[in-house]
């Protein structure tokens, strides 16, 4: 529920505060950089959104004007000490800093006028830093359910995997991250993968997969790839992960599959084509899995045809 509005401004931030019930607020983090790609999250983002009781999203642009550094806008009272190249360079950056606070909240009424819905509350963060040191600061504060980043180019899952920003924030941060790719075709949450690697947040990740998305109904394909000589100790492996989610949610939606193949990136990519999956999710340990998986040129070459949204969960070991 909506109670109050307020907004507040400095120079390196600028945010329009909603205070509101949070007592089962979903709230979304989304990064966002006005490419094609922001729209592609921005979207997938409304969709979970509108799903959810009430939810709130975070619209978050970090701000960097490069003629700035190490340039430093002076304080008012030492405004006429400027020679007149300082002073251009400081209507610049006060321009290109007024234009994106524009765009900014041009996207935010874009999307609040798309969501149908008065229980999506939208709101601003406008940040001047580095996105890398700004996204995570933003977490921590804003205490999002999940982190939502568009990724760029023809290959979704491996701008994912590779890209600088996105590959530091799911190592960075401890909220879930989803990776959309920019020409994802579907919004559509069926056929949903989870790969395991027996992690012990396993069961805790699947729990919060099917928390997350039961407002949609998926079937979830909870999924391990082993090589031959491991097929007993694996298959043994998944029995008691199925039999501890059994003791603790309905796995009615969940099939558990145990699958031979030494090459797991070329089987992955097949599977998730046969089976037409609509979203992969892993969990990472210190990318353990990631690396298993993506760790080759060729991987990331096969990578590229996989374009589905990728949702990384966080290992506590």
């Amino acid at each position: 529920m909506l109670t109050e509005t307020a907004t507040y401004r400095d120079r390196c931030h600028v945010y329009k505060i909603l205070t509101l019930n949070t007592a089962t607020m979903f709230r979304i983090l989304i990064p966002v950089d006005f490419q094609d790609s922001t729209y592609k999250a921005c979207q997938y983002a409304l969709d979970l959104a509108s799903a959810a009781p009430e939810s709130e999203i975070l619209l978050l642009h970090c701000f960097k004007d490069y003629l700035a550094s190490p340039w430093k806008v002076p304080e008012e009272e030492d405004q006429e000490k400027l020679t007149s190249t300082e002073k251009v360079t400081e209507r610049v950056i006060n321009r290109n800093e007024r234009e994106e606070q524009r765009r900014l909240e041009g996207l935010r009424q874009e999307l609040q006028s798309k969501t149908g819905s008065r229980q999506v509350h939208l709101k601003t963060s406008f940040i001047e830093g580095s996105p890398d040191d700004v996204i995570p600061e933003e977490s921590r504060r804003f205490k999002p359910n999940l982190i939502i980043m568009g990724t760029k180019g023809e290959g979704g899952l491996s701008d994912a995997i590779f890209g600088t920003i996105t590959t530091k924030m799911v190592d960075d941060v401890k909220v879930p991250v989803l990776a959309v790719p920019q020409h994802s075709q579907s919004h559509d949450l069926k056929r949903v993968l989870y790969a395991t690697d027996f992690d012990k947040a396993d069961p805790e990740a699947i729990r919060t997969l099917q928390q997350l998305l039961q407002p949609f109904n998926p079937h979830i394909l909870c999924l391990h790839f082993t090589p031959g000589a491991a097929m007993q100790e694996d298959r043994e492996k998944l029995t008691q992960l199925q039999a501890k989610l059994e003791r603790e949610i309905q796995t009615d939606n969940i099939r558990f599959l145990l699958l031979e193949g030494q090459d797991i990136a070329d089987n992955l990519q097949r599977f998730v084509e046969k089976e037409q999956v609509d979203l992969l999710a892993v969990t990472n340990r210190k990318r353990s899995l990631l690396e298993g998986v993506f760790d080759t040129s060729l991987t990331k070459k096969l990578v590229l045809k996989v374009e589905i949204p990728l949702l990384v969960f966080h290992s506590k070991e």
